[in-house]
């Protein structure tokens, strides 16, 4: 068995281990030094090469060699037999509690080299193209390929975007395909970083982070730690909602662009209907406050502006209009650069020719938002933030209707093609039925 993490793999170790013993008798077990027991009949692996533990005059114990328990001594030494030239060593129980592990499954690093007759292998959709194939190129008669569709059962993972809206298995395979983690070369690296698509996001990141700053700085310590404080009194529990900071930074910059102790749209918000059943109170709140009043838009369609305190103030005014302008630019150069490019969009469907405009949009917003370039949704996952996910809405209904509005053209365009043909051209080309009947020198 093979896993992309140790985490995965100690369980598929554990879980193996306790079926085989579901079927035998369990022996003395001994502590290894991955966290699991083992006793006589378990395989084993061993992570680190001792050249004192000979096999033969030529041949040691190595790391990543596998071995199957065949005696456990009372001082926990173990008497172990090579899966592959059935030679036997005799392990010190000092070596066993230090480099030894369950050897059912493995990592996709670690399983390089190795071959089995049947191979089973869990991926989670993070993996690159060339682990999957060095997974799936371990078995000599079969690879099983186990995907996983579904979150990890964490409450707090509940209000991700993967988890509201999961991937389908199909995507999430094309996902894996698509990841090309081959090393690249130092001018290639150098040239990816000077990519305004590249710049765009840390150019955003550092402009919504400096909202957050700044409205803080502008409370002041006191009122913001009075927030800290009392918002649970509040509402139980808030802070410890997974959404709770991106909440904090709204009402703080609430409270620097009205005056009003931010305690005060807490409790406007909270006073709405019920949050007992809400997956994230936080979330659900920040979706209740509005945006502060700011001077003209954002510098992305979904970004907040300006707000008139900030505008104003001596430091901040001149930063955020650098940082603003500095968005504004990359956002122009990328959609001129999706402009130029006559190369259909990995997310376009087959057939189909995007509208320049929303290609240009989609542009910036998967820059803006990190969105993995081989990702095959026009926007991405789900965003839970208002604005942003108003946007997202509103590029993916753009989006669609822009497609289905093409398609509908060029099946007019080629029904009046039909209607306009000569009557002569009709009887020169027979109905495709008939022309499929003909015999194969008719057809030319």
């Amino acid at each position: 068995m093979i896993a992309p993490t140790r985490e995965l793999v100690f369980q598929l170790n554990r879980r193996a281990r306790a079926h085989r013993l579901d079927h035998f008798e369990a022996t003395a077990d001994v502590p290894l030094a991955d966290g699991n027991q083992a006793s006589v009949g378990d395989v084993i692996i061993t992570r680190s090469n001792d050249r004192r533990l000979r096999l033969t005059a030529t041949d040691w114990v190595e790391n990543g060699d596998r071995w199957t328990i065949t005696h456990v001594s009372k001082q926990g030494d173990l008497t172990v037999r090579h899966t592959r030239s059935h030679r036997t060593v005799r392990l010190p129980a000092d070596y066993v509690a230090a480099s030894t592990g369950l050897g059912y499954a493995t990592t996709i690093h670690a399983g390089q080299g190795v071959t089995a007759d049947t191979m089973h292998g869990l991926a989670t959709g993070q993996e690159s193209r060339q682990q999957l194939y060095t997974m799936l190129t371990r078995g000599r008669h079969a690879n099983h390929l186990y995907l996983q569709v579904v979150g990890d059962g964490d409450p707090h993972t509940l209000i991700r975007s993967d988890t509201i809206s999961p991937r389908t298995p199909t995507e999430t395979l094309q996902q894996i395909l698509d990841r090309d983690e081959a090393p690249t070369s130092a001018t290639t690296l150098l040239r990816e970083l000077n990519d305004p698509a590249a710049r765009l996001f840390a150019a955003v990141q550092r402009y919504v982070d400096g909202l957050h700053v700044a409205a803080e700085q502008l409370v002041g310590p006191q009122i913001a730690g009075a927030l800290d404080g009392q918002a649970d009194q509040i509402v139980h529990d808030l802070t410890s909602e997974p959404s709770w900071p991106t909440l904090r930074a709204r009402l703080l910059a609430l409270a620097a662009d009205t005056g009003e102790h931010p305690l005060l749209h807490l409790q406007t918000a909270a006073a709405g209907r019920e949050l007992d059943t809400a997956g994230d109170m936080a979330a659900v709140l920040d979706w209740r406050l509005p945006e502060p009043a700011a001077i003209g838009q954002g510098p992305l369609q979904w970004l907040p502006g300006i707000p008139q305190a900030f505008h104003d103030h001596p430091v901040w005014g001149e930063y955020f209009a650098q940082r603003a302008a500095l968005v504004d630019d990359l956002a122009s150069q990328i959609r001129e650069d999706a402009n130029r490019d006559s190369t259909r969009p990995v997310w376009a469907m087959p057939g189909s020719r995007p509208d320049v405009a929303i290609v240009g949009e989609v542009a910036v917003w998967r820059a803006a938002n990190r969105v993995d370039p081989w990702d095959r949704r026009p926007t991405g996952a789900g965003q839970l933030q208002t604005s942003a996910a108003l946007w997202q809405q509103h590029l993916d209904r753009s989006v669609a209707y822009r497609g289905d509005h093409r398609r509908r053209q060029d099946v007019q365009g080629q029904e009046a093609a039909r209607k306009d043909r000569r009557p002569e051209d009709q009887q020169r080309w027979p109905h495709p039925l008939v022309r499929r009947n003909l015999p194969p020198a008719a057809r030319l």
